[in-house]
């Protein structure tokens, strides 16, 4: 049915949603704006981004001026797109409103366009009314506009120039001031942000709705945003002004859709009707999206809009998880599968067979959602958390239906539901509010506070120099550096061109001993060896020296094109124009180019073993993130389950055969258009590349590679996008082995690499290790003692950095050790338990005494359980007769004395514990007691019990 849907769509509808989103680019592309594809909806380097939930989100690093201007994104003057956005969770959020409105969505389409200190107010406002009236026709007695009346507070003046420019256009009363709420725009706490001005269309027209804008009227609607970005919130709330001001526009595609498809619901449009006919299809409801009407209507509606976004979030790599941006991805699936169970019957698993609707509808303009890959990957995900919550559903409900019956739900219950079954707040919101019960919400997030371990907001990232100091630079035309002898590994000169003093943040032309901290001065040369973090390679150390001054580099950051050394200097001055001495560490270096180089090898060995020599999995093992010191490499990765010790054994081999190779290691740069159609190479999803990129490839020339760019053997080998610094042969590696692989999250796993000692010294420990183990069995003597230390030896294995399947083995086989020893102790237990009784019962057939027995035996230790045996074995004969058994283990200078009387001498007021206490401290009961001696204390031991007796006999 939803084919049909599609099919008609070009036949009956003048804009259907393709044509209005593909008029829009080319509209923008005749006003010489570059076409920039949407970026992932994960966001990338920005830790202050749930997900991506505006169009300049990737722009961000152009507007702080922190891009680096030798590639084609630092280069940009205009842009525009259509950005995949997702608004749930955060400060823009809209999880809530979906289906219960028209207009609100978890995702949506943003048609954006940018300036980047380029054109301004005049030019913006002018193409913006052009495209709406000219374009799309809209009427222009139904479009109102809105400007900014400025803010007092923070001493922003009122935005009279873009009062100005609309009065060109537009009617004075179609043009109305608006406050910092509706006409600030600030994407959070931290950022870029600017006076904005918002064009409203009025649905019914005939009439001035002027009154209506800006007031949540369903038929007066926001349909695009001019944003002027002016200023930077800082960290404090303070707003600086951004060095030159830029243009960030955006515009709901749904919303204009539903406009010039004249329906008054976003809902109504080709964009959602072919997914509302799947959904019917799926869950065999009865009623068409048109025909239902309540909670059906809303749930067709949470349906069709948490399906799409939760397509486009795992596609671009996301997984639901129990926290973060996870945790909101789970409580969509939840949400709207809850709502297809309960309100359209739809039976579990109906929600992962919508995947297809929604590549249908969004995958000609987003090309990457056709991956048949994908495609499988984002339903097996889909389905796993649809099985998932259709096991905890039953049990929570139960837990639900206990808690109601109280009257209300309180926040130790929500939580339970959360926390115990899975229950996002807003689901256990739903069931309540359809029986009419309240939530103590409140109370829900002080459990949650209550229970978390760590979290809390995460800060805006920091940066040494922000974009005024970066505009300082550039105006005082100070040159970005040139860092390509960061390739050479050999001392050079260079010109100190600025300083910052950043315990002041200036700019300094000299700087001392004096200046003192951690990340206190910051040196810009116009060359430079050292290298600056960047692709998950730690900054390079070292020293500058200048005749008798030193400055001692401890990290290498760059910003803009400019490679900053921030350390302190430690002897003498650094002065700008100073020639200076530049000496890298290349000792530090050199493991850390290895763990680099090896990590590229890494990445190709993980897709041989787990995918290509796996040709029937659908899963794709993609870079998700690595970490490269000279401590060791870190390697993050998709993947859906974890590495067996096989799999693992398997890339360690891979990795140590190509190792012992010695394969030489090639880097060239190359244009970016060429580089990107290399056969096999993956860059990483959503990362900016310079143009020329450089390529590293191991074990095949990068000129052999462009020479044929499609040769397929180009898959087996290593090639990769990379600015790092690397080893000359992969040979000099010398060894790896994987210490570690855990679950980063859910569908991305997390390997530990060490190379060259490191990985000799693991390996040496590992093997020191196995050897401890084996001469703890080869111990003649099995005894608890031997258990016990090889339950320490397990611990000290766990806690250790020796090689992963030498771990696990080792592990594996001290687990079965124990084991077997434990079950041989047992065996032999019963054995000495036998022969004690027999000792007790022989015991008691020698017995001439009278009423009391001291004896001590050897043969038993001082165990416990075989010392009460032997008195067991003598009481089955000999019942009215005391007992004190003295058990001696010599070896371990250990003895234990046990006293035991008949139930007639304790009716008679003696006591075993007295006896006990005779020979030192002890304890028990009246009828059975111990006290603990050493061994060569036992002799006189039983002499101090046998004097005991006759004060016993007396009492008798």
């Amino acid at each position: 049915l939803f084919l049909y849907f599609i099919a008609m769509t070009a036949k009956t509808i003048e804009w259907p949603v393709s044509r209005v989103r593909q008029m829009f680019v080319d509209f923008f592309r005749q006003k010489e704006h570059t076409f920039v594809p949407s970026s992932p909806v994960v966001p990338l380097n920005d830790p202050t981004l749930l997900f991506i939930n505006a169009g300049m989100n990737q722009f961000k690093s152009i507007f702080l001026g922190t891009v680096d201007p030798n590639t084609d994104f630092g280069r940009l003057k205009r842009a525009a797109n259509s950005q995949l956005c997702i608004r749930a969770g955060g400060k823009h959020n809209d999880l809530e409103d979906v289906g219960r409105d028209t207009y609100h969505h978890t995702f949506f389409e943003m048609l954006g366009s940018w300036s980047f200190a380029n054109y301004f107010k005049r030019e913006a406002i002018y193409w913006a009314w052009e495209l709406l009236t000219e374009v799309y026709k809209l009427p222009k007695d139904r479009l109102y506009v809105t400007y900014f009346e400025g803010d007092a507070k923070n001493g922003i003046a009122c935005d009279d120039e873009t009062h100005a420019i609309w009065r060109e256009l537009v009617a004075e009363d179609h043009i109305l001031k608006g406050n910092a709420k509706d006409n600030f725009w600030e994407m959070g706490d931290t950022g870029p942000c600017g006076p904005c001005t918002e064009i409203h269309f009025d649905r019914i027209g005939g009439r001035n709705a002027a009154h209506l804008v800006n007031k949540d009227d369903p038929m007066v609607l926001e349909i695009w945003n001019l944003v002027f970005m002016q200023f930077e919130r800082i960290v404090g709330g303070t707003l600086k002004k951004l060095p030159q001001p830029h243009v960030d526009t955006g515009m709901g595609l749904e919303r204009l859709t539903s406009i010039l498809q004249n329906v008054t619901s976003n809902y109504d449009t080709d964009a959602w009707l072919p997914i509302f006919a799947a959904i019917q299809d799926v869950t065999k409801y009865p009623k068409s999206y048109t025909e239902s009407e309540g909670d059906a209507v809303v749930a067709y509606r949470v349906i069709a809009d948490h399906i799409r976004c939760l397509t486009v979030a795992l596609a671009d790599g996301a997984v639901p998880d129990s926290v973060g941006r996870g945790f909101v991805l789970r409580r969509i699936i939840r949400r709207a599968v809850r709502y297809g169970n309960q309100f359209l019957g739809a039976e579990t698993g109906f929600f992962t067979k919508l995947v297809d609707a929604v590549v249908t509808s969004l995958g000609p303009f987003f090309t990457h959602l056709q991956d048949p890959k994908t495609i499988q990957r984002v339903k097996a995900i889909l389905q796993d958390e649809e099985d998932s919550f259709a096991k905890t559903w039953k049990v929570g409900l139960k837990h639900f239906d206990s808690a109601k019956s109280s009257g209300s739900i309180s926040g130790a219950d929500a939580f339970i539901l959360h926390d115990r079954y899975g229950f996002p707040i807003d689901l256990t919101c739903l069931l309540a509010e359809k029986e009419a019960l309240p939530v103590d919400v409140d109370g829900f997030q002080k459990e949650m506070k209550k229970n978390q371990v760590g979290g809390g907001r995460v800060a805006a990232a920091k940066t040494f120099l922000d974009a005024f100091l970066i505009d300082k630079l550039r105006g005082d035309n100070v040159p970005a550096t040139s860092d390509s002898a960061k390739y050479e590994w050999s001392d050079i000169t260079a010109k100190v061109v600025a300083i910052l003093n950043k315990t002041t943040n200036e700019f300094v032309s000299t700087v001392g001993t004096e200046v003192t901290g951690e990340d206190a001065v910051g040196v810009i040369l116009d060359v430079s060896n050292f290298y600056a973090e960047s692709g998950g390679q730690i900054y390079d150390t070292g020293v500058i020296v200048s005749g008798s001054s030193s400055f001692r580099v401890e990290k290498v950051l760059a910003f803009g094109g400019f490679v900053t050394h921030i350390g302190i200097v430690t002897q003498g001055g650094i002065s700008v124009g100073d020639a200076v001495t530049l000496k890298v560490d290349y000792t530090r270096r050199t493991p850390i180019a290895a763990n680099h180089t090896t990590t590229h090898q890494l990445n190709w060995c993980l897709r041989q073993a787990l995918e290509r020599e796996k040709p029937d999995s659908f899963v794709e093992v993609n870079q998700k993130g690595s970490l490269v010191t000279e401590d060791m490499l870190r390697f993050d990765f998709s993947y859906n389950a974890k590495l067996a010790d096989n799999e693992i054994a398997r890339v360690e081999t891979l990795l140590n055969e190509a190792i012992q190779k010695d394969l030489p290691v090639y880097s060239g740069e190359v244009a970016l258009e060429d580089a990107k159609a290399i056969f096999g190479l993956r860059p990483m999803f959503g990362e900016k590349y310079p143009d020329p990129v450089n390529v590293v490839a191991i074990g095949k020339p990068v000129a052999d590679i462009i020479a044929n760019l499609k040769n397929e053997e180009l898959q087996n080998f290593s090639i990769e996008f990379c600015g790092g610094t690397h080893l000359k042969k992969l040979g000099e590696a010398q060894q790896a082995v994987i210490t570690s692989e855990d679950a980063l999250m859910k569908g991305v796993r997390r390997v530990v690499v060490l190379t060259r000692e490191a990985a000799k010294k693991s390996v040496a420990l590992g093997n020191s290790m196995v050897e401890e183990f084996n001469a703890l069995l080869a111990e003649p003597k099995v005894s608890d003692a031997t258990v016990k230390a090889l339950s320490v030896l397990n611990k000290k294995v766990g806690d250790s950095n020796i090689p992963l399947t030498m771990k696990n083995k080792l592990r594996d086989d001290i687990d079965t050790a124990i084991k077997n020893l434990n079950a041989k102790l047992k065996q032999m237990s019963a054995g000495l338990k036998t022969e004690a009784l027999a000792h007790g019962a022989a015991l008691a057939k020698d017995f001439t005494g009278s009423k009391f027995l001291v004896v001590r035996v050897d043969q038993f230790g001082a165990e416990r359980e075989l010392i009460q045996a032997v008195i067991d074995g003598f009481t089955e004969q000999q019942k009215e007769v005391g007992v004190f058994v003295v058990g001696v283990d010599s070896e371990k200078d250990k003895a234990l004395a046990i006293a035991s009387l008949p139930a007639s001498f304790v009716a008679k007021k003696l006591s075993a514990v007295e006896w006990a206490k005779s020979v030192g401290k002890g304890g028990g009961k009246p009828n059975l007691a111990q006290a603990g001696l050493t061994a060569v204390g036992a002799d006189a031991a039983v002499a101090a019990a046998t004097a005991f007796i006759p004060k016993m006999e007396a009492s008798l």
